[in-house]
């Protein structure tokens, strides 16, 4: 009986050394795939960071609508002479006292800017006020503002309705403010105006001011 064929060893594998030049291209290749795995991730996590700062800028630090509030019109000064010549003039003195607060609601602070307060009779501009720049409301919080406003009396006296109303012992006027500022949250800078007019009624008899209604307006 003829004996199975033993198994024959397998001939021995030769591993040649890599050349110079091959050892330089693996290197090449393996470099280049880095860089662009590299630059794979890195796009990646730029894009996502891009995305995070658009839904934070969107969101959570959205430059918000400052509010301001006329809280009180004062007549710190109130003095009215009845000229009696040939026509009947009239002559008053009025200072007012305006309240407003400012509430910034961003999480960044509110810059106020140069603004201005006028205020008119019938149309006519009688008193204007300047406030200066500077004026800073933290992230949050609410700040007050008061302006001084002396009434011209040349240009009161200027109405042709003026003696009328004194008679009857009322006086119809209007305020309006231009309250501009600045809000910054991250690199955006946002520019905001916000308009405040108030109508209200000057009771003469009792020397104080009644029925004040006030609207504001934002503009970014």
């Amino acid at each position: 009986m003829a004996e199975p064929d033993q198994a024959r060893p397998l001939a021995s594998v030769r591993v040649h050394p890599r050349s110079d030049y091959e050892e330089k291209a693996l290197k090449k290749m393996n470099h280049r795939r880095n860089l662009k795995l590299c630059g794979c991730v890195t796009a990646i996590l730029l894009l996502l960071l891009v995305i995070v700062i658009v839904i934070l800028v969107f969101t959570v630090f959205k430059v918000k609508d400052p509010t301001v509030t006329t809280n009180e019109i004062q007549l710190t000064n109130f003095g009215l002479n009845l000229v009696q010549l040939p026509t009947p003039q009239v002559k008053i003195n009025m200072t007012m006292l305006v309240n407003m607060s400012i509430k910034n609601s961003n999480r960044a602070s509110f810059k106020v800017g140069n603004s201005t307060t006028l205020v008119y009779y019938r149309g006519i501009s009688v008193a204007d006020a300047v406030i200066p720049a500077g004026l800073v409301i933290k992230a949050r919080k609410t700040s007050g503002l008061n302006v001084t406003v002396d009434v011209m009396a040349d240009r009161l006296a200027s109405s042709p309705d003026l003696l009328r109303d004194v008679l009857q012992g009322k006086m119809i006027m209007n305020t309006y403010s231009v309250i501009p500022g600045r809000v910054k949250i991250l690199f955006i800078k946002k520019h905001v105006e916000v308009k405040m007019n108030c109508t209200m009624t000057i009771d003469i008899s009792k020397r104080g001011i009644q029925d004040m209604n006030c609207k504001h307006k934002v503009k970014l």
